[in-house]
């Protein structure tokens, strides 16, 4: 509308309404430098990504993962990681550029310029959600990740102990072992998702926060790590600025920005973009028809002076504390649901579930609602899609009610399990208290209520940690023959893990039927060759039943598939040890020891150098591995104390004992 025309309204004259976002029905994305550049980086990062698993699948062993998350050992166990140097590089680079590294080289933020790629290609251009309280999502996150371990070691464990002294136990509270290097792994795999479960992670991470929340919604709403690269990132001194004579304020920065910030009105009042979500993808600049923004050196945005214009946000007051209540409840029902939803799925399907709340609310209170390219309501009247919406809603939140079921049901198992103080011997032996069988019964009622469908449960899926438990209520109860076919049940399934074969293979044994269990045993190192501790006791009970060679073949096996592998390596050493071949297993051992420096590989080697005599040696090792590794220093020194002890060194062994105490927390 012109200034000075007639108004539709009566002829009154209005002043002009200036949209300058939809001036374009799209946004422009010429092709440029940076844009090719940036598909380089992203494609290059995956290749990258792709290589060293394959080295490691490859050889058994390689340099350690590039995992954000892995930061968290380093503030419990004091192990410096790759992760951790990542993340301080990525602090650095923040601090210094702004998000650089999250617009081109997130692999997860690849899978949202993905997933919002496509989605453009079938005609659906998600909306950004804008919500005020939803946003400390990640600090409160990063908090819980990165600052709550250190909290609890250091204050809350030292406030309660004299009034609780379990304090520690409960909270998983380890004494700070200090400080140690760790770079290289042999257990890639350890931690990370089951392929059942890491193909719905992209999807809900991909499709469905761009779809429903925008297209980088996962960087605004549910990652850990922005809690601390957003402070950063308004210390950077790289920013993306405007030359003012230029800009005409069109509006096709802001249509073009993938993260949702208002650019127009950025660099109109401060010259610059100071948005802390400003991802650096330079799509501003390269939309941009004047040629009007560039990324250079710039006064930080903490240093920018405060906004006039006020943000746009979707929600009300009031909603945004409903939407903050549904995201706080479907988080802690979502996360270890079932053993399968980790925390980076957990965080973003609760902060979905706010928004389709959200949107529940507008549909019985506004004229017009949409819901990505569906039209909810128009003119008052729901349509098709709204009423299809609205059905769909009660099933999402009966689902959530469910799983609200399931959890309770086990966490008041788990209460019973807990009171059952029975030793595995005990229970074998049957020589149980009527009072722990009593909780075994109750806390085996409720697990069994909450197993799967298939179970005779409620649950949609089986929850393997409860089965386990389950199986192990049973052996309390006196109830074997259960025990036994819950625990081949869950080792025939794709979430079958290594402990669980031990402990099928262990009860085997106990029952007086070693052949069954090294046939359990076989057909799970067959299919999960990595289970090294299942194949070690393969190997064990191989060599008890007069088969030394089958033991052996067990490990050359291995080795044959990685011939790097550390672990497998060093299983073979323990064979030759024990079958009599010290100088083969000298030879093993020292291999596995210089590809690893995983405790346990240290402490064999040491043991095969003490049955040479080299007592000395031997003791060394357990030095080196204890200051290498002091997570496990107690136990590597402990046993070089007993060493010195066999061999008449008593007032050293009495040093190596002092030494073995475990520091302060």
């Amino acid at each position: 509308m012109r200034a000075g025309s007639p108004s539709a309204a009566g002829g009154r004259t209005r002043r002009p309404v200036r949209l300058p976002v939809v001036q374009r029905r799209k946004p422009v994305r010429r092709r440029t430098r940076i844009g090719r550049w940036r598909a380089v980086a992203l494609i290059g990062l995956h290749v990258l990504i792709v290589a060293h698993v394959l080295h490691w699948w490859i050889t058994g062993r390689s340099v350690g993962r590039f995992v954000l998350s892995d930061s968290m050992r380093t503030l419990e166990l004091g192990e410096i990681n790759p992760g951790v140097i990542l993340f301080a590089l990525a602090l650095l680079v923040t601090a210094l550029l702004g998000r650089f590294m999250c617009g081109w080289f997130c692999h997860v933020g690849a899978l949202q310029d993905l997933s919002a790629w496509m989605l453009r290609k079938v005609r659906i251009r998600p909306h950004l959600f804008r919500s005020r309280l939803l946003g400390y999502v990640p600090v409160a996150l990063a908090a819980y990740m990165f600052l709550w371990p250190t909290i609890k070691r250091t204050v809350v464990v030292p406030a309660l102990e004299p009034l609780w002294p379990d304090v520690g136990a409960v909270l998983g509270v380890v004494p700070f072992p200090g400080w140690s290097v760790n770079l290289t792994t042999s257990r890639m795999w350890d931690g990370l998702p089951s392929l059942v479960v890491a193909i719905p992670f992209l999807v809900v991470c991909g499709f469905a926060t761009v779809y429903f929340l925008g297209a980088r919604g996962l960087c605004r709403y549910a990652c850990p790590y922005g809690g601390f690269l957003l402070p950063a990132e308004q210390m950077a001194v790289g920013r993306i600025v405007v030359d003012s004579k230029t800009c005409d304020q069109c509006g096709v920065c802001t249509a073009n920005c993938t993260a949702g910030v208002r650019v127009h009105d950025e660099v109109r009042e401060h010259g610059s973009i100071v948005d802390r979500n400003c991802i650096r993808t330079f799509d501003c600049v390269r939309g941009c028809p004047k040629d009007a923004l560039s990324f250079t050196i710039a006064t930080p945005a903490a240093f920018a002076g405060k906004r006039t214009w006020r943000r746009a946000y979707d929600l009300t007051w009031g909603e945004e504390l409903l939407c903050v209540g549904v995201f706080t409840g479907s988080f802690l029902v979502l996360r270890g649901l079932y053993d399968a939803v980790p925390l980076l799925m957990a965080a973003p399907l609760a902060v979905i579930a706010a928004y389709l709340t959200w949107k529940l609310v507008r549909l019985r209170r506004d004229a017009n609602v949409r819901l990505g390219g569906m039209q909810l309501k128009l003119r008052g009247r729901v349509s098709r899609c709204g009423r299809g919406f609205a059905v769909a809603m009660v099933g999402v939140a009966a689902l959530l009610g469910h799983s609200t079921a399931v959890r309770g049901l086990l966490w008041a198992g788990a209460r019973h399990d807990n009171a059952v103080q029975v030793s595995y011997e005990d229970a074998l032996a049957g020589t149980v208290s009527p009072e722990a069988r009593a909780h075994a019964a109750a806390g085996l009622r409720l697990y069994r209520m909450a197993s799967s469908l298939g179970e005779g449960g409620i649950g949609l899926l089986r929850t393997p940690g409860a089965s386990m438990r389950s199986a192990w209520l049973q052996l309390v109860v006196g109830d074997f023959d259960r025990a036994e076919r819950s625990l081949r049940a869950i080792l025939a399934s794709p979430r079958r893990t290594d402990e669980l074969g031990i402990e099928t293979a262990r009860l085997m044994v106990t029952r007086g039927r070693p052949g069954d269990a090294i046939d359990i045993l076989e057909r799970t190192v067959e299919r999960s060759p990595g289970f090294a501790q299942s194949r070690d006791m393969l190997a064990a009970l191989l060599v008890q039943q007069g088969s030394p060679d089958r033991a052996e073949a067990v490990y050359r096996a291995a080795l044959d598939r990685r011939p790097a592998d550390p672990i497998a390596r060093a299983g073979l050493g323990r064979l030759m040890l024990t079958t009599g071949r010290l100088d083969a297993a000298l030879e093993h051992l020292n291999a596995a020891a210089d590809l690893s420096d995983e405790p346990a590989v240290q402490r064999d080697r040491a043991i095969a150098l003490f049955s040479a005599g080299r007592v000395n040696d031997a003791v060394r090792t357990l030095e080196i591995a204890a200051d290498r590794r002091p997570a496990a220093k107690s136990d590597l020194l402990m046993l070089a104390s007993a060493m010195l002890t066999e061999t008449g060194r008593h007032a050293e062994a009495q040093s190596m004992r002092v030494r073995a105490q475990p520091g302060p927390r």
